[in-house]
């Protein structure tokens, strides 16, 4: 069945076939069953036939293996009146099936077995259309009529004794044009009967096939709807990859900016303050006798101050990273930190591709400078340690401490002195669609762990 055909069409084709095959059948098995009950009744007539006509004249085979010429005159006699209108041949036989009459006087004498024969022998009767096949009716078959063959038994006079078997061939033209008859009567009421019901099936085979049928052009109105969706998405995500990736620069050139303002501003007043506290030997001033301890005071604040930005100021400024590989960039991160507080770091950084982006390698710098600080700040600078590995498509960064952990003393002061902070460091991460996790317990240190994604410099 072709597929470009719709369900309604294939349903009528496939129910069409179905009903004329089931007709068939019916029509079929009904005809069958007359058959055999016209065939029954048939052999029932002709049963009575033989018994009225035919045992009178056959009583001489109860005591003889032939009839008596006045016997077989009677029997041909029978053929030449009315009767032989309806009776077209008449053979009579022996029990071990000897032709001792019959229309073609040639075949007499001869056996011819067969079942019907036997099955009358023993007092049954039979009966069938019969087109003279059988060898015994080669004389007979000019007649090119279809008959109806019945076997009966004879019996002895008086007694239940079987002498003979008689077989009568009747016209069966009219019970064969009836059966034709039966049959298509019965075609057409199966027909009759089924029509409506296909008509209804099909109805509601074409109305759920239409049911189909828009719905199938609302799913695909809806997979274009969710597919142009789906890219718009993928172009609004994209956007914002680079709107983040903007915003990660632009906040490196904010802080550089702050810092080098700290720088040019606030430190060179406070280092023109201080010159002008000092004299050019080095020694301080004195308005009078009285001012010597407020202007110690106030030139040891002043130097805290300018301490405290100068540190700010180095913090939020990058430095020259231009022609540095990623991994001289981060091991320049870890020497900075040890030059600043003296102290020691281990490290364990495996090597890294030399064509990272710049803001993945400016987000691992600021990760280990970070990561740092707050252990020099909040570990006491124990057991500092950077560890840094490549896996098949991203990057591990681990900073750790063994301090005594984000205990509550200083969980309001998370924020490094450079400024940077937790969160801003989570926002970086999370911009390059990366992972960030803080791990700290007390008295055990904290660590910082970042996973992120490669991303390679564009040719």
């Amino acid at each position: 069945m072709s597929s470009s055909l719709g369900l309604a069409h294939q349903f009528v084709i496939a129910a069409a076939i179905t009903i004329a095959v089931s007709m068939g059948l019916l029509a079929f098995v009904i005809s069958q069953r007359i058959e055999a009950s016209m065939m029954q009744t048939a052999a029932e007539e002709g049963a009575l036939f033989t018994e009225l006509f035919l045992g009178p004249l056959a009583q001489d085979l109860a005591t003889s293996r032939s009839l008596s010429p006045e016997s077989v005159k009677k029997l041909d006699d029978l053929l030449a009146g009315k009767l032989g209108e309806r009776v077209k041949l008449i053979k009579i036989w022996l029990p071990d099936a000897t032709l001792v009459y019959s229309t073609n006087k040639e075949a007499v004498g001869e056996r011819f077995p067969s079942h019907h024969i036997a099955a009358a022998a023993e007092g049954k009767v039979t009966g069938e259309f019969d087109f003279l096949d059988d060898p015994e009716n080669v004389a007979e078959r000019r007649l090119h009529v279809r008959l109806v063959e019945i076997y009966a038994p004879l019996f002895r006079k008086g007694t239940k004794t079987i002498i003979a078997v008689g077989e009568v061939y009747a016209d069966g033209r009219r019970l064969a044009d009836d059966l034709a008859s039966i049959r298509l009567i019965s075609m057409g009421i199966v027909g009759a009967v089924t029509a409506p019901m296909m008509l209804i099936l099909f109805l509601m085979v074409r109305r759920a096939s239409n049911l189909v049928t828009d719905y199938q052009s609302t799913l695909m109105k809806n997979l274009i709807e969710a597919q142009e969706l789906a890219l718009q998405n993928r172009r609004l995500r994209g956007i914002a990859d680079d709107a983040r990736l903007e915003a990660a620069n632009s906040n490196e050139n904010l802080l550089a900016r702050i810092g080098q303002d700290l720088h040019d501003g606030p430190i060179q007043l406070l280092s023109l303050l201080m010159l002008k506290l000092t004299d050019p030997s080095g020694k301080k001033r004195a308005e009078n006798d009285c001012s010597g301890p407020s202007e110690t005071g106030l030139e040891a604040l002043t130097a805290r101050i300018m301490d405290e930005l100068r540190q700010i100021s180095t913090g939020l400024v990058l430095p020259q990273l231009e022609g540095l590989t990623p991994n001289e960039i981060l091991r320049l991160a870890v020497q900075n930190h040890e030059d600043a507080t003296g102290t020691n770091v281990s490290t364990q950084i495996d090597k890294l591709p030399e064509d990272l982006a710049a803001p993945l390698t400016i987000c691992l710098y600021r990760i280990v400078q970070e990561g740092l600080n707050n252990a020099f700040h909040h570990g006491k600078a124990l057991e500092q340690h950077v560890e840094i590995s490549v896996e098949t498509d991203t990057i591990l960064v681990a900073v750790s401490d063994g301090g005594p952990g984000l205990v509550e003393s200083n969980r309001a002061n998370k924020r490094s002195r450079i400024g940077l902070g937790i969160a801003g460091l989570r926002n970086r991460v999370e911009a390059l669609k990366g992972r960030f996790d803080l791990i700290s317990q007390r008295g055990k240190g904290t660590q910082i762990r970042a996973r992120l994604p490669i991303t390679r410099t564009e040719l």
